[in-house]
């Protein structure tokens, strides 16, 4: 059967062993390559086309073993109260697909990110890593803290002043040099 290992670092691979329910948690952590503390448990199950997806892994562990990967949102647990999507979890996670029968069945990487993209209705996080000097893209663009884009903010403080203000924008002009004693 295949399965899905989340690596701590975010990347995935396909896994290929002979599972059986009865021995699952002994085979998964034996493929595992990092791990967090205690036992490998059941975090998450996400229901899906008559299926049961459901994620393994640690939800505590050191710092510097934090899994990379964000989940996808809404997995039900048993015992953890956060998002599945926004909690912290350690070391390797694993993906398990089980059918309406409740018997193990393939599931791969290409799988997961279908199921993925579904769920976050086609978004896709991307960095500023993610884009080459070749890629057409604008400075004005780049994303501030508050998730609005420089170059909305900017609009939206301009469109915003009161014109009797004494405050002018500035904008992207240069400005002038701070002279005063602190």
């Amino acid at each position: 059967m295949k399965l899905v290992r989340v690596n701590k670092d975010g990347s995935m691979h396909d896994i290929d062993l002979i599972l059986k329910k009865k021995t699952l948690m002994n085979q998964l952590n034996k493929k595992s390559l990092s791990k967090g503390h205690g036992q490998l448990c059941e975090l998450y199950k996400w229901c899906y086309d008559n299926k049961n997806i459901i994620c393994y892994g640690w939800f505590d562990g050191d710092a510097g073993f934090e899994n990379k990967h964000d989940l996808i949102p809404n997995g039900n647990s048993s015992f953890l109260e956060e998002d599945s999507s926004e909690k912290l979890l350690f070391g390797d996670l694993f993906l398990v697909c089980f059918n309406e029968k409740d018997k193990i069945i393939d599931y791969c990487v290409s799988d997961y990110a279908e199921y993925y993209s579904i769920v976050n209705d086609g978004f896709d996080s991307c960095s500023e890593n993610d884009f080459t000097d070749d890629d057409d893209t604008d400075t004005d663009t780049d994303t501030d803290t508050e998730g609005m884009k420089e170059n909305d903010l900017n609009k939206f403080i301009v469109d915003t002043k009161d014109s009797d203000d004494s405050d002018e924008y500035i904008g992207d002009e240069e400005l002038e040099e701070d002279s005063n004693d602190y």
